[in-house]
């Protein structure tokens, strides 16, 4: 198992997609996007982080603002959640 990118935990990861693939044909997000390769531009994290990213978060802001690591930490909803996920883990042990 790897840490987390978003919450550093050892977790079983997921792929999370920083450009949503919902997003990938809408034309203006793949112009301004055009020197990545939005289909592999991501980070990988746990199923929890990668639930509420999604919960918190549309597609479409995703896409748009928070599509980067750093953007979706300085996410104020998302903080907390990584924080108290943060602290379950130390709970438990």
């Amino acid at each position: 198992m790897n840490k987390c990118e978003l919450c550093n935990r050892e977790k079983e990861l997921t792929f999370h997609h920083l450009i949503p693939k919902k997003n990938h044909k809408i034309k203006h997000i793949r112009q301004q996007f055009n020197s990545l390769n939005i289909h592999t531009y991501g980070i990988k994290i746990c199923r929890d982080c990668h639930k509420m990213v999604h919960k918190l978060i549309s597609h479409k802001s995703l896409a748009l603002k928070y599509n980067s690591k750093e953007e979706l930490l300085n996410h104020a909803e998302l903080k907390k959640f990584i924080d108290w996920v943060k602290n379950q883990t130390k709970k438990v042990k």
